[in-house]
């Protein structure tokens, strides 16, 4: 009966959950605002809500950490994270010592989406998907032959949001030209939301003269529901170059499934069919008739599961 603890560790919170034999018995949020000892003022959290719900941190078999950055999946070691500040920051040490255990997973939060999806909602079926979260920025991760994806060369793959020729209106914050993630991501969709908006004279308009710079994409969701034109119009637009690598991995490796996560995927079955339409125009008849596309199940949990399952898979099962 695997016990664990994981944190899903973002820009503004890290969401936190107790497992105990495959099921969520306690969860909280905390704040990640103030970076400064943020695995020490978590872990502190953590045995504080622990000894009140009467949770034994020393039963726990492992700890696992889900991290928006890039991972060094061999050290444990966060190697880049512009959201919380950290380069070369030993996190695999640093919760050993907090959490005083060696059983430590560190997965980056894409990837740990990607399993969690894949082992928890699919039920590990198809042997191969990929996942695509939108938000600040795209980021992925994929399943082939039933493991996560890891790399063969630098063993930081699944960054779809950056590379390619997928679009050249603007350039990425990484110094690249062409990467989709300054145009598919939540925040390229809001930016043009805000500039159509701002020259709109219909309900967009209406919406923009109120929100102004701080109009995101929840504030015309029911316009999109609605199927209003000019909004549905920027998704569509904005889409496409996340359409664009889809296709191209549809037909490098004929994946089974692709799916979408991330706070627009909440826009359910009108989103996926934008992205589904736009799909028609890059993808062979044979492969559009096939090609299975769905929004991920999991939630604000999916994190959470994903390094949670990987523990249970890679230390539990391997013991």
């Amino acid at each position: 009966m695997p016990k664990a603890f994981t944190i899903d560790l973002g820009a503004t919170s890290a969401k936190c959950a107790f497992f105990d034999n495959d099921k969520v018995i306690k969860t909280f949020v905390y704040d990640t605002t103030e970076k400064k000892d943020l695995l020490d003022n978590i872990s502190k959290e953590t045995f504080r809500v622990a000894d009140e719900n009467g949770i034994n941190m020393q039963e726990l078999d492992f700890v696992g950490i889900a991290v928006c950055g890039i991972v060094d999946n061999e050290t444990g070691t966060v190697l880049y994270s512009t959201n919380l500040g950290w380069k070369n920051y030993p996190t695999r040490t640093e919760l050993e010592r907090l959490f005083n255990n060696k059983n430590i997973v560190v997965l980056n939060d894409a990837k740990a989406a990607t399993y969690g999806e894949w082992s928890v909602s699919l039920n590990r079926e198809p042997d191969s998907m990929a996942l695509f979260t939108i938000g600040t920025g795209v980021g992925g991760g994929a399943i082939f032959n039933r493991k996560l994806v890891f790399g063969d060369n630098t063993g930081l793959p699944s960054e779809p949001g950056h590379g390619g020729g997928f679009q050249t209106e603007y350039q990425c914050d990484c110094g690249l030209i062409g990467c989709l993630e300054p145009v598919s991501s939540a925040t390229g969709i809001e930016r043009k939301l805000r500039a159509v908006g701002a020259n709109s004279v219909g309900p967009l308009g209406q919406i923009y003269a109120v929100k102004k710079n701080d109009l995101h994409i929840i504030d015309v969701a029911e316009l999109f529901i609605q199927g209003d034109e000019e909004v549905v119009n920027v998704f569509r637009e904005n889409l496409e170059p996340l359409a664009k690598c889809i296709s191209v991995l549809i037909h490098f490796f004929d994946l089974s499934m692709v799916v979408i996560g991330g706070g627009p995927s909440n826009l359910g079955i009108p989103f996926l069919n934008i992205i589904k339409e736009i799909l028609k125009k890059y993808v062979l008849v044979e492969f559009y008739e096939k090609i299975k596309l769905s929004s991920s199940e999991l939630g604000n949990l999916v994190g959470a599961w994903g390094v949670y399952q990987y523990g249970v898979d890679n230390i539990i099962n391997k013991k």
